[in-house]
Formats: structure tokens, sequence, C-alpha cells
């Protein structure tokens, strides 16, 4: 979920400039609940960790996602967007069997309605990772991309 992290750090933080996030989800509760996310090599806290309480107390007390649910919309990241003043880039193979490639044609589609500059760049190989001659593509986007905006 790292860029997940990545977008909500961005969308909190006004002094990240710049952000290149690769094969992310979860830009909205929407996206999860319809595309899910396939990872086998996710192993999830036991139910007595304390990360996975605080989770649980949050279900009880705002129930599960609902997009008219006044808590849930306040959490989205994407409901943040105004105002900001930055750069997003994002890689993605279309391949990818773990997160949805529609993960990020839908955050596009948002980005789109708002005054922030962003790339997509889409590969049609690579899985999760952006491997094999993607990566060689997708690193040098990254690479351009931050020289682009800093330079």
């Amino acid at each position: 979920m790292a860029g997940n992290v990545i977008f909500r750090a961005f969308v909190a933080k006004k002094d990240i400039k710049a952000i290149s996030i690769w094969a992310g989800a979860v830009y909205t509760y929407s996206d999860l609940s319809e595309y899910g996310i396939s990872d086998n090599s996710y192993k999830p806290p036991s139910q007595e960790s304390e990360s996975r309480k605080k989770r649980n107390l949050l279900f009880e007390k705002y129930g599960n996602f609902d997009p008219n649910n006044e808590f849930w919309m306040k959490v989205v990241p994407t409901n943040y967007l105004g105002g900001l003043d930055g750069v997003v880039q994002i890689n993605h193979a279309v391949d990818d069997p773990v997160v949805s490639i529609e993960y990020t044609r839908n955050l596009s589609s948002v980005l789109l309605e708002t005054t922030l500059k962003h790339e997509i760049n889409e590969y049609s190989t690579g899985g999760h990772n952006i491997s094999g001659s993607s990566f060689d593509k997708a690193m040098q986007n990254t690479v351009d991309f931050f020289k682009r905006t800093f330079e």
C-alpha cells in the first residue's frame, strides 16, 4: 500500500512538491470496494495486534465504508486536492495482477478535475513490480519526471 501512503502524505503535507507512484492503489474507498487487491503475500496483523484492534474499533463505531458516511468521506485523500500545488506521476503496468490498472485510471480522472499537474504512464507488461523492459522505461520516466520538476 505504499502508493496510498505516498499519495496521502502528498495531500497532507504541503511541502511535498512532487511524487512518483508505481502501481498504487486505494485512492478512494469506492475503488477498493470495486477492484480490491489480489496480494497473496499480504499477511494481516493478528486479531490481538494493536493496529487490528484500532481498526476494528473504527469499523464498530463507523461501520464499513459508505460513500455517504461523513466520517469515511473525511479520510479519503481525493477529497482534499483543491488548493494543492504539486506534481504527480503514476507508473502502472496494464497486466498488474495485484493492483488493477483501473485504480490509476480512476485517479487520473479525478486529477483531471483539479489544477494539479500530473502524468500517467501505462506499460503493457511488467506486472505489479513493473519488471523487465518496462522497468527500464518506468525508471527513465521517473528520473526524467524529477529532473523536469526540480530543474
